[in-house]
């Protein structure tokens, strides 16, 4: 059942997935019918979704005990964000995640919360909950699987004083955008030739209904954050709030690329949502949806760990100007899961290193710098898009 759902791709055919990956995994018998997918639907009720999380927090961890990855000032960066996918309408999904962004009955969408290890691209953990839910109560319940050397990096849609005083209660360094000049030292910064500010802010009722609203509390009476003005290329200001103070071993001219660390989630997450199809989900129900979202991510994150071996089989040379094609890499999932499924490990083995081989030979150029101005109008009506956010 984990195999099987590991090698799925969203949107294909639920009994002729299951007829290819049997028949496939019986030396390609054509014609072979064991399962169907009534059987499928009644067996995966007894597998929880947790299995999935459990699985990829093993995998993260000890995939990252083995390497000697790029770290920003000691630290691992960490990347959250978060975005909404369309579910079936169904009952179930109507009380488990609530309507979409219209509230008319058009849709029904959950939130998802994401944290992924930029220098890596290993998805540390998702967390999906209702739609009306928000990301930062999301973000407060995927804390766990963040280390001592670890900074958060999120955008300018999170902070606010109570999260980070909830931030600092639990040991967990961050870096976030503000948005606007609403924040107090923020005009002032901007307004003036200094770099850098630290501001203080008490912390009063409002703050301290909104912790309690999600079960925490916090003993400090005030909470102080560093602000640092970057320059974008374009010539554009943005403030920046961190809780890493230390202005020697943390300079404010490093933040630039701190924050540009973050765009990684968001290119996780267009892959996960158009290459993995993850809104193509094989079953209706909320259980069958969360073991697709958790499947999904533990297979993008075996993908690019092999994308990683393969890359540090490139010349240096090459290594600067290109990378390695993860999206060609998906396409290879599912042998992977049948020689794992087979228990051949000296199979497996040789096809691992023959597909890292194959991998670091598919690469794409790299450009750095090359961005885009984002449309943020749509036209016509204001509808979820299923692709990409």
């Amino acid at each position: 059942m984990v195999a099987f759902l590991l090698q799925l791709t969203g949107g294909t055919a639920l009994q002729y997935a299951l007829d290819t990956f049997l028949s496939t995994l019986h030396g390609g018998v054509v014609g072979l019918r064991e399962v169907t997918k009534s059987a499928f639907s009644q067996a995966r009720k007894k597998l929880k979704a947790s299995a999935f999380i459990s699985l990829n927090r093993f995998w993260t961890e000890q995939w990252h005990e083995t390497l000697d990855f790029q770290r920003w000032c000691g630290l691992r960066v960490v990347a959250g964000d978060g975005t909404c996918l369309r579910v079936p309408t169904w009952n179930e999904t109507i009380i488990a995640y609530g309507w979409g962004p219209q509230k008319d009955g058009s849709v029904v969408m959950t939130r998802c919360v994401a944290l992924l290890a930029t220098a890596t691209r290993q998805m540390l953990d998702i967390t999906v909950g209702r739609y009306d839910e928000g990301e930062r109560a999301l973000l407060l319940r995927s804390l766990g699987v963040l280390k001592s050397d670890d900074v958060l990096v999120l955008d300018r849609g999170y902070p606010a004083w109570w999260l980070f005083a909830g931030l600092h209660d639990r040991a967990v360094q961050f870096c976030m955008r503000l948005d606007g000049c609403g924040w107090a030292g923020a005009k002032q910064l901007l307004q003036s030739s200094q770099k850098e500010l630290v501001v203080s802010h008490r912390l009063n009722a409002s703050d301290r209904r909104e912790l309690l609203a999600l079960g925490l509390s916090t003993k400090l009476s005030t909470i102080s954050v560093r602000l640092i003005k970057v320059c974008l290329p374009n010539g554009k200001l943005e403030i920046l709030a961190t809780s890493l103070h230390d202005t020697q071993r943390y300079p404010a001219h490093a933040f630039g690329q701190l924050y540009g660390f973050r765009w990684g989630v968001e290119e996780a997450f267009k892959t996960i949502k158009q290459h993995l199809d993850v809104e193509g989900f094989s079953g209706e129900l909320p259980h069958a949806i969360e073991q697709d979202i958790h499947a999904k991510a533990l297979i993008f994150n075996i993908t690019q760990a092999l994308c990683w071996e393969a890359t540090q089989q490139m010349e240096p040379i090459k290594r600067e100007k290109y990378a390695v094609n993860s999206v060609y890499a998906l396409k290879h999932a599912s042998s992977l899961v049948i020689c794992w499924l087979r228990a051949a490990p000296a199979e497996l083995d040789r096809l691992i290193t023959s597909l890292v081989t194959l991998f670091c030979q598919t690469f794409e150029m790299v450009r750095p710098g090359r961005s885009f101005p984002r449309k943020h109008a749509i036209g016509g009506a204001q509808r979820p898009r299923k692709a990409y956010r």
